[in-house]
């Protein structure tokens, strides 16, 4: 199965690199082996010349190329309730709930927020077909701004802009403990923990990840209500500083919420929302600043703090 044709301008910026990791790097998603079958079918182009995947960039080429895709996609739009907080033509933001996961994979067998987008509208067939319109994503049980492209061009360009951190993501958090000072700043490289494939591990070996974070409300020197900006997109970022800190995040039971915490207050999930983003509109240049509202569950776990510390 063969995708559309697709058009990149390579900037001056990717110059020096190899085409394939230059591919891999806008097509996050795409496996090696549908990568390496495109070049081998010489479906990847400059000038109408089939590009071996070693070539290096010199930058301001125009790359051509058709993606070799899955013979196994299964994706059904399904109808579901969405916050929509932003749509226009190339577009969609919404306020994800907890308890939904973003697109298909690892055996997910109930209906993805993907699909449930899908019954709404078209999104961009860029990128892994399994996750169309996928730009970044919110972890299952953190809820707030998510962002999805509806058409080509807006799914690259926003692809580029997340990898050159130009959209601002804003978090609030509930974690345990207290702090000596009102602000501050976590920079700890993240990479897949080694012994327990599902989890994040800071490791000096890893990605760069910075957070910074501000106190919004203390609850004596039991909980905290955080801000936090990240300034790059590791996976679990938010989860794996604040462990790190040793300030764990309120129900998070995978990153060190434990015994300790939990007899003081019981939550079904980890207490992380992403509340907002920022950014310049990815075909119009226009600068969105776009909230989401705290969900029902993490108010009453607020309301429940300030009553009892």
């Amino acid at each position: 199965m063969v995708g559309d044709e697709q058009t990149i301008v390579v900037s001056d910026n990717d110059k020096g690199k190899r085409i394939d990791k230059f591919l891999s790097e806008i097509f996050q998603g795409v496996s090696r082996t549908q990568l390496k079958k495109s070049f081998d079918k010489g479906f990847v182009l400059i000038g109408g010349i089939p590009m071996p995947a070693k070539y290096v960039l010199r930058g301001q080429e125009l790359i051509t190329l058709r993606l070799i895709l899955p013979d196994d996609i299964t994706l059904n739009p399904v109808p579901m309730p969405l916050d929509i907080l932003f749509e226009d033509e190339d577009i969609i933001v919404v306020n994800k709930s907890a308890g939904i996961v973003v697109h298909a994979g690892n055996g997910t067998s109930a209906p993805t927020l993907v699909e449930g987008i899908l019954s709404h509208c078209r999104l961009s067939g860029s990128g892994n077909p399994l996750r169309p319109g996928v730009v970044h994503r919110l972890d299952k049980d953190t809820t707030g701004v998510i962002i999805f492209a509806k058409t080509d061009r807006a799914y690259l360009q926003l692809i580029k802009m997340f990898a050159t951190r130009k959209i601002k993501k804003t978090y609030q958090t509930i974690v345990c403990g207290t702090f000596t000072k009102n602000f501050g700043e976590i920079c700890l490289p993240i990479q897949r923990d080694r012994s327990i494939g599902t989890k994040m591990a800071v490791s000096v070996n890893g990605k760069e990840a910075i957070s910074r974070w501000h106190i919004l409300k203390s609850f004596g020197q039991q909980f905290t209500h955080l801000q936090v900006n990240i300034l790059t997109g590791r996976t679990h970022q938010i989860r794996v500083h604040m462990a790190a800190v040793r300030h764990p995040i309120l129900g998070d039971t995978t990153y060190g919420y434990g015994k300790n915490f939990s007899k003081l207050v019981v939550s079904p999930r980890p207490m992380l929302h992403a509340s907002e983003v920022v950014f310049n509109h990815p075909c119009t240049g226009k600068t969105i600043s776009i909230k989401a509202k705290l969900p029902p569950d993490f108010i009453q776990i607020l309301q429940l703090l300030s009553e009892n510390f």
